[in-house]
C-alpha cells in the first residue's frame, strides 16, 4: 500500500510540473502571438492606409480585410512565437533557480521539457490543417477587396506559351487571357507514333459555358491521308478539349499560397499526365509540409539556446532566437529556389532545411546541461 501511494504521490507531482510547465509556456505563448498580430495589423493598416482612402474602400471592407488577414498573420508568427516562448519560459525557470531545483530533485531537463516536445508535435499538424484550411480559404475570401486596392486582377491576367501534351495529341496556346477565358494563335496537333495524323490552327478560342466547349475562330485544317495533305478553312467550329478547360489553365497563374496541399497535389499530377514540367508546383507542396514542422523545430532550439547559457538574460536569448528564425528563413527560401531551378530535388529542396535544423538542434539539445 506505501508503494502504491508513493507511485501515485510521485506521478500526480509529475503531472503538476507538466501542468505547470505548459500553462507557463502557452501564457507567453497566446501573449507574444496576439503582440505580433497587432503589431502586423497597425504597420498593414500605415502601409496601405493611402490606398484605401484613393480607392474608396469602405469601413466593412476594410474591417473584413484585416480579419480576413489574421489567419495569415498567426501563420507566420507562429514559429517566431513558439521560440520566443520557448526562451522566455525555460530562461524564467533557469533565474528562479527552478531548474536546478528539479534537476537536485532527480528530473532532468528531457523529462522537464518532454511535456512540450509533444505539445510542440501536435502543434505541427495544428500547423499544417490551420494553413491549408483556414489561411487558403481566408486569402480566397480577401481577393475581392484586393482587387479593389490595386485596380487590378492579382499578379497577371495573361499568361504566353502554354503548352499541354494530351492522349496522343499536343497543344499550343500563344497568348491566354484570364479576363475574358480566351486565346489566341492556337495549334492542336493529333499524333499516330511519331508521325502527324492532323493539325488545327486557330485565330482564337474563347471558352463557351452553356456547352462546356472551346470555340475555335479562323480555323486552319490540315490532315495527312494516305500521304496526301488535305486542306480547308473553317469561319469557326467548337471542339471539346479533354481536361482542358480555363480553369485548369488558370491555376498555373494562381499564388502558392492561395493553393492548399490537396489542391497542389492534385495540380501536380494534372501536370504529370499531362507530360509537362511541374517541378516548380511539387516544390510548392512539399514545403507546405516541411513549413508545418516548424513548431518542433523551433521548441528543440528554444529549450537548447536556454539551458546552453544559463546565466544568459532573457534579450540575449531572443536575439539568438531571431538569428535561429532568420537563418532557417533565409535557408528554405534559398532550398525552394535551387528546387525550381532543379538543382535539388523538390523533396529534399526545402526538407534538407528540417533536417539540418533538427539534427544541430538536437545535437545542442542533448550536449546542454541537465
Amino acid at each position: 500500500m506505501k508503494c502504491f501511494n508513493f507511485l501515485n504521490n510521485y506521478l500526480q507531482l509529475k503531472m503538476l510540473l507538466d501542468y505547470y510547465i505548459t500553462k507557463k509556456f502557452f501564457t507567453n505563448f497566446l501573449f507574444i502571438i496576439i503582440s505580433f498580430t497587432v503589431i502586423f495589423i497597425v504597420v498593414d493598416i500605415i502601409d496601405n492606409i493611402d490606398k484605401f482612402i484613393n480607392r474608396g474602400i469602405a469601413n466593412n471592407e476594410i474591417i473584413n480585410y484585416y480579419l480576413l488577414s489574421i489567419p495569415w498573420y498567426i501563420s507566420i508568427a507562429l514559429p517566431m512565437t513558439i521560440l520566443i516562448s520557448t526562451i522566455i519560459c525555460f530562461v524564467t525557470m533557469q533565474k528562479s533557480h527552478e531548474l536546478t531545483a528539479l534537476k537536485a530533485s532527480g528530473v532532468s531537463i528531457f523529462r522537464t521539457s518532454s511535456y512540450l516536445l509533444i505539445s510542440s508535435i501536435a502543434l505541427c499538424f495544428f500547423s499544417f490543417f490551420f494553413d491549408n484550411i483556414i489561411v487558403v480559404n481566408a486569402f480566397e475570401k480577401r481577393i475581392p477587396i484586393e482587387k479593389k486596392m490595386n485596380k487590378k486582377l492579382i499578379k497577371s491576367s495573361k499568361q504566353n506559351n502554354i503548352y499541354y501534351h494530351l492522349e496522343n495529341a499536343f497543344l499550343a496556346i500563344k497568348r491566354f487571357n484570364f479576363n475574358t477565358n480566351s486565346g489566341t494563335n492556337i495549334s492542336i496537333q493529333k499524333l499516330i507514333g511519331p508521325d502527324i495524323k492532323y493539325r488545327i490552327d486557330a485565330d482564337r478560342m474563347s471558352w463557351n459555358e452553356e456547352k462546356n466547349m472551346w470555340l475555335l475562330k479562323n480555323l486552319k485544317i490540315r490532315y495527312w491521308d494516305e500521304g496526301n495533305l488535305n486542306y480547308y478553312f473553317l469561319k469557326d467550329s467548337t471542339l471539346a478539349i479533354k481536361d482542358i478547360t480555363p480553369s485548369i489553365i488558370k491555376k498555373d497563374n494562381i499564388n502558392p499560397e492561395e493553393m492548399n496541399y490537396w489542391q497542389l497535389s492534385y495540380f501536380v499530377k494534372k501536370l504529370k499526365n499531362k507530360g509537362l514540367n511541374y517541378t516548380r508546383w511539387s516544390v510548392n507542396k512539399h514545403f507546405k509540409t516541411a513549413f508545418a514542422c516548424t513548431p518542433f523545430i523551433m521548441m528543440i532550439f528554444g529549450i537548447a539556446l536556454s539551458i546552453t547559457k544559463p546565466r544568459s538574460s532573457h534579450t540575449a536569448g531572443i536575439g539568438l532566437g531571431i538569428v535561429v528564425i532568420f537563418l532557417y528563413y533565409l535557408l528554405i527560401k534559398t532550398g525552394q529556389t535551387l528546387g525550381y531551378n532543379q538543382i535539388l530535388s523538390p523533396f529534399l529542396s526545402v526538407w534538407f532545411v528540417n533536417i539540418l535544423f533538427v539534427s544541430f538542434g538536437s545535437y545542442l539539445f542533448i550536449k546542454s546541461r541537465t
